[in-house]
């Protein structure tokens, strides 16, 4: 164990630390342009090509304006599905990211491993600052050295680092840690500048992307714990952030930024109960995901799969033991209080949104602290973790836990989750090849009667713009398929759908429309190019469950190019005859994502 310290300890071991969890991640280079990679390529361009998008290469954070008429030209294009919110907003005041993603596409706007190589760049800066980070708050140096090799080796890294449009997490993590630091050299130092860098660094990193308010749990976890001044003081020491955040949350309202119509990310300041209802669930598998398995970025199935409350008790149970293994700790350890609170009060912001490992930059900061102070008391100091035999080995039986976790799983993990959006780009191409690429689809509408999920159709459109593709004039998808469906052939220009569950039925399938936040009514008409839907029947919350979808031609026009979901990707399928019926059962999610 001495000797274990002893290297840990060492000048050059933070610095081996971060060359080795760079190397893990490098395999990143081998990605390509993915999802919203794509968008971002085609908003940097003076025309985007596709009705409804405006360039916009030094704001490339805006998904939907919350211009009506913007949202009824992308869904007639079918970047949108026909039930999108029309009023909808997912639109990020993001200008430092969308600056680092503009200095790509002016110098390698076509090569995917040089922009990921600009987000390795990023990555290693946020391992300095996180070195710094546990530098400053654990004093015994082989310990900080533990903690940055948690977080450093941790296959949450990367789907960060492998994917280009989420290199924002980085950013922000860059630019937001240096604030509190600067903050706690003022606090317990008595650093004077520090009293304004601190709050005018945060005020910056609010530029790189939303996440940068994580930091304010740690800014919070220092005024309960380590700072040493009067409460009186210590709050005064919180209000400069307070102040900022009110006055960006002004600002970037007043601007047209924030989320409207989303029934998947939720806007805490504007729905507080939708909010806090969500919260419930995803914290628990956010934390679950940084402190052990599984991972956080498949909690969405969870209902899907109808195992949401087994899941729950899972992670709560997960938490649970951890926190009991480090309760002696937290008792008497102001720092590990510091990194517990952080890493719970970090994980509130990211809850706005469904889980995703790639979200837990700030989340790892004290989860990853917090370890390394438990495996450090398991290695040597035992008497920390408990009085009594059962308590000490259940706390050593912890710690081993973690240390296979995050020091043997994780590193061969972070190797081929960094390489993770290669296999969601496999999924995504897949779903594009089985829709013409001639150039004759530029005038036809395709049809599809179920898709997975609304990203494997809406991207089309977008890829193919990217990419300079023929793309069809319309796309078209009347259902998720993650409920049963029957389709019934009504007459020459028309198709019922009935689905008993309701559409709409998952929040994975309420990315472009809240049920809560805008139910539909029977007899609600959505008029595209060539189809109109009528919507029939709804559900108890106002789903539709019955919905007439009467085209302008027959529906054998050869204008009308017809798929439907089979496997891992779009095949041919013919209109029913008149009177005949079809029924979809619900797509195996899982079995696709194996595939």
């Amino acid at each position: 164990m001495e000797r274990i310290a002893s290297w840990l300890g060492s000048r050059g071991a933070p610095w081996l630390v971060v060359i080795v969890g760079l190397a893990l991640a490098a395999p990143a280079l081998t990605a390509d342009f993915t999802a919203d990679d794509h968008l971002h390529r085609v908003l940097s361009r003076s025309d985007p090509g596709i009705d409804g998008l405006h360039a916009r290469p030094l704001d490339l954070f805006v998904f939907a304006n919350g211009d009506a008429a913007d949202t009824t030209r992308l869904r007639d294009a079918g970047a949108y599905p026909w039930w999108v919110d029309p009023s909808l907003r997912l639109s990020f005041l993001r200008p430092i990211s969308s600056a680092t993603h503009a200095v790509d596409h002016a110098l390698w706007p076509d090569s995917s491993t040089a922009q990921l190589a600009h987000n390795l760049a990023w990555l290693a800066l946020s391992l300095v600052v996180t070195w710094l980070f546990y530098r400053r708050f654990i004093p015994p140096r082989w310990i900080a050295v533990l903690a940055l090799a948690l977080y450093a080796f941790d296959d949450a890294r990367g789907p960060v680092v492998g994917w280009i449009a989420n290199r924002n997490a980085l950013v922000a993590l860059v630019l937001a840690v240096p604030a509190l630091l600067l903050h706690d050299r003022w606090r317990r130092d008595g650093w004077a500048p520090g009293r304004w860098l601190a709050p005018l660094v945060f005020a910056v990193s609010l530029g790189a992307g939303e996440s940068s308010i994580a930091i304010v749990a740690y800014l919070v976890a220092h005024a309960l714990w380590l700072d040493r001044g009067t409460w009186k003081d210590r709050l005064l020491a919180l209000a400069p952030y307070v102040l900022i955040i009110i006055v960006w949350r002004v600002i970037y309202a007043h601007l047209g930024y924030g989320v409207v119509g989303s029934g998947i990310y939720v806007d805490p300041g504007a729905d507080p109960a939708a909010f806090l209802a969500a919260a419930g669930t995803r914290i628990p598998a956010l934390l679950t995901g940084q402190l052990s398995l599984p991972w956080s970025d498949i909690a969405s199935l969870y209902p899907v799969l109808g195992i949401s409350c087994v899941m729950l008790l899972v992670a709560l149970a997960t938490i649970a033991i951890v926190g009991l293994a480090c309760a002696r700790l937290l008792r008497r350890d102001p720092v590990s209080r510091f990194f517990a609170t952080g890493m719970l009060l970090a994980a509130v912001p990211i809850a706005s949104t469904f889980p995703a490992d790639r979200l837990l930059g700030f989340v790892g900061l004290g989860a990853m602290g917090l370890i390394a102070q438990l495996i450090a008391a398991a290695l040597r100091h035992r008497n920390q973790l408990g009085d009594g035999r059962l308590r000490r080995t259940g706390g050593v039986l912890v710690a081993i836990t973690m240390v296979l976790v995050h020091l043997v799983l994780s590193p061969p993990m972070l190797v081929l989750r960094s390489r993770g959006m290669i296999a969601v780009g496999q999924v995504i191409d897949r779903a594009d090849a089985g829709i013409p690429s001639d150039p004759g689809v530029a005038d036809k509408t395709v049809i599809i009667v179920t898709t997975p999920s609304d990203a494997l159709a809406g991207y089309v459109p977008i890829m193919r713009a990217s990419r300079n593709q023929p793309r069809p004039a319309h796309l078209l998808w009347l259902a998720t398929g993650n409920v049963p469906l029957t389709l019934e052939r009504v007459d020459a220009t028309s198709v019922r759908m009935t689905a008993p569950d309701g559409l709409l039925h998952y929040e994975i399938d309420q990315m472009m429309r809240s049920p809560r936040a805008h139910p539909f009514a029977v007899g609600d008409q959505v008029a595209l190019p060539t189809v109109t839907l009528i919507v029939e029947a709804i559900t108890a919350d106002g789903r539709p469950s019955r919905v007439l979808a009467r085209f302008a031609v027959a529906l054998e026009d050869a204008s009308l190019l017809w798929r439907r979901w089979e496997g891992t990707t779009y095949v041919p399928y013919r209109p029913l005859t008149i009177g005949a019926s079809e029924a979809f059962a619900p797509i195996d999610l899982l079995k696709l994502l194996a595939n």
